[in-house]
């Protein structure tokens, strides 16, 4: 049996799109949280100096987006065709392009606080509606899922976005409703309901 041991901060963030690939496929694997003071004397040792990092029966791989399709592949939740894959990937792009919209990394306050506001009120909410047409348009919105009838990684990234976005904005998704009845069908699924309640509570 592969081992899997997945090293991340206390956190959601970019690792629990990989988290949520493991309950869903209903396989074991050690969740590892490094805490911000452990965290420097264990960078050296961890692929290109970040985090999250996936340890398979030893060896390490690095970059979140990478390793989620490496197990979506594994796992079955990459799509079933070509085509398919090719719409996973580019719903999960564009929830990865809107994420990266928000001004984390903005050091200047006053600046970062207008970058928010125009992300909050323009930004966000144009690059959700356009997420929503994109759903729709491939497959008229009646699907229970991103892509088809089967369960995806792009419904998991789904997840772990509206997490993000609602931790910034509570109300941002009231201006796509479509998607917001997804994400409501996707957090019943069982193995992500339980999940949900019983993951560690974090900030992020």
């Amino acid at each position: 049996m592969v081992q899997y041991k997945l090293y991340y901060f206390d956190g959601r963030g970019r690792a629990e799109v990989i988290r949520l690939i493991f309950v869903t496929a209903d396989v074991e694997f050690e969740d590892i949280r490094i805490s911000r003071e452990e965290w420097p004397s264990m960078k050296p040792n961890m692929p290109l100096g970040q985090m999250p990092v996936l340890e398979v029966d030893g060896v390490m791989l690095c970059q979140s987006g990478a390793i989620s399709r490496y197990l979506a592949n594994q796992y079955g939740l990459a799509g079933k065709s070509d085509m398919e894959k090719y719409w996973v990937d580019a719903f999960k792009e564009t929830m990865e392009d809107i994420a990266k919209k928000y001004p984390f990394y903005e050091e200047d306050e006053e600046k970062q606080a207008e970058m928010a506001k125009q992300f909050f009120d323009e930004t966000g909410p144009d690059g959700l509606k356009q997420l929503e047409k994109l759903y729709g348009e491939y497959n008229d919105g009646s699907h229970r899922y991103f892509v088809g009838e089967q369960l995806t990684v792009a419904d998991l990234t789904l997840i772990s976005f509206v997490d993000f976005l609602k931790a910034l904005k509570e109300d941002i998704f009231d201006c796509v409703p479509d998607l917001v009845s997804l994400d409501k069908r996707l957090r019943e699924i069982p193995t992500i309901k339980a999940w949900i309640e019983r993951r560690p509570q974090s900030e992020f």
